[in-house]
């Protein structure tokens, strides 16, 4: 498979204001990209960061300043249980401003004031868009919605349909044998509980949840990545710290389900990540052990057999952390992830925001393009990302594809001025931040 890889440095400043016109660079041949980077910050701390689009182009991202278990080596509650702790942070201008649309009081407080694990999922409907604002109370999760953009929200304080569950996903799919009622998709919930995964979805939205069946995947723990679903509702869930890349598939909305090794000669540490197209092909991220590179793979038939894994990051990346994945149109796909070009095993370590396009997957020609989001001046991590958890950063990432096709990644900068000078991390250096890529390919 022949490969072009191009790499750019990112742009300077986070708070530089960059126009996104996605189109090839002047005096290039055609098809021909020379993207660069660029980053902004959201206002607010993040940890775990999720991000979503309406068609309307805004963004959404889930804020939480949080961490309750051991970070930098210590024990910290910080803002979680304040209550602006978490939020829903919301752009309608590419990530230049920013204000906060979480449920409560209006750019003030969130009436979620509690969240080991918060997550925000933006669903396309005929109707419109539903935005969910999820956080996890461990015992369950308190789920809201809105259907204006964050103006009005409804919450359901209990929605996860069973207690103690952790690192939870949520997403919708058509329908397959259920009918639903006020909304036209069924709502999964899919968690760690804590030895195996299991989901619960909901028929009505959001607003009530029924158990599904466990997931039995012997090789793994009950770490799971985000969920998706195909054009038939068939759902795929991606399994983390497994012996494999590992991916549970269900055809009946959770009832059954069948546990597929994506490679089963390949090591994988921390959460892959999986996304489908519209033609239902399936693209699969994960980090490869010992290598810690990120390798890509592709089912065209919906996880029976996979193309032969590719690396995914550029030329002179040593190491790579939270690798995530979404797909545009079929072939063009984004990646996000932390990585660095030193040693990835040292606390010397600096480590920079990446986010690689890919097109033409599809063909027997792709083409890569990856960029860093930051300044490389300017790490957002430094020492040790990882295997697995990362920090302040803490478990994963997220990317998604606005609907101009340009790819946006979710990040947390975790070496904030002091930082950058010393080297040395602190557990308040947490800011959240969105990074694109300026220039690029269309990815839809």
């Amino acid at each position: 498979m022949s490969r072009r890889h191009l790499v750019t440095a990112a742009l300077a400043a986070a708070a530089t204001v960059v126009p996104l016109t996605i189109a090839a660079v002047p005096g290039t041949a055609a098809g021909s990209y020379t993207p660069t980077g660029a980053s902004f910050r959201i206002g607010h701390e993040a940890g775990e960061p999720t991000l979503g689009f309406d068609r309307n182009g805004t963004m959404y991202v889930a804020a939480s300043s949080g961490c309750v278990t051991s970070c930098l080596g210590s024990t910290e509650t910080v803002d979680t249980f304040t209550p602006d702790g978490r939020a829903i942070m919301s752009s309608a201008d590419r990530g230049v401003t920013w204000q906060n649309v979480s449920p409560g009081v209006k750019g003030v407080a969130s009436t979620h004031v509690f969240s080991l694990d918060p997550y925000v999922f933006v669903d396309e409907t005929p109707a419109g868009n539903r935005i969910f604002d999820v956080d996890l109370t461990l015992a369950c999760s308190e789920i809201s919605f809105s259907d204006d953009g964050g103006a009005n929200w409804i919450t359901n304080p209990v929605a996860c349909g069973e207690p103690v569950n952790d690192h939870q996903t949520l997403f919708s799919g058509k329908p397959v044998k259920s009918p639903t009622i006020g909304y036209p998709k069924v709502v999964y919930y899919c968690f760690n509980h804590p030895s195996f995964t299991k989901c619960t979805k909901s028929l009505d939205g959001g607003l009530t949840f029924i158990p599904t069946a466990q997931i039995n995947a012997a090789s793994c723990s009950g770490l799971n990545g985000h969920g998706v679903t195909n054009s038939l509702g068939w759902i795929f869930l991606p399994m983390g710290n497994c012996s494999s890349p590992t991916l549970a598939i269900s055809k009946d909305e959770g009832d059954t389900w069948q546990v597929v090794n994506v490679r089963p000669t390949s090591g994988v540490t921390g959460d892959p990540s999986v996304a489908v197209d519209s033609a239902d092909n399936l693209y699969y991220v994960w980090e490869e052990y010992p290598s810690r590179l990120p390798k890509l793979t592709v089912s065209r038939n919906s996880g029976a057999t996979w193309s032969t894994p590719v690396n995914v990051a550029p030329a002179g990346v040593q190491g790579t952390n939270l690798a995530t994945i979404d797909v545009g149109s079929p072939g063009n796909v984004a990646i996000a992830y932390y990585g660095t070009t030193g040693n990835p095993n040292s606390a010397s370590s600096r480590w920079h925001g990446y986010l690689t396009a890919a097109t033409g997957l599809l063909t027997t020609a792709p083409s890569y393009y990856s960029v860093t989001v930051n300044n490389t001046a300017n790490p957002l991590k430094v020492n040790y990302c990882g295997p697995a958890r990362c920090g302040r950063v803490l478990d994963f990432i997220d990317v998604e594809i606005a609907p101009d096709g340009t790819p946006w990644g979710a990040y947390v900068d975790a070496c904030l001025a002091a930082c950058e000078a010393s080297g040395v991390e602190s557990i308040h250096d947490n800011d959240g931040l969105v990074g694109t890529m300026v220039g690029g390919p269309p990815l839809r």
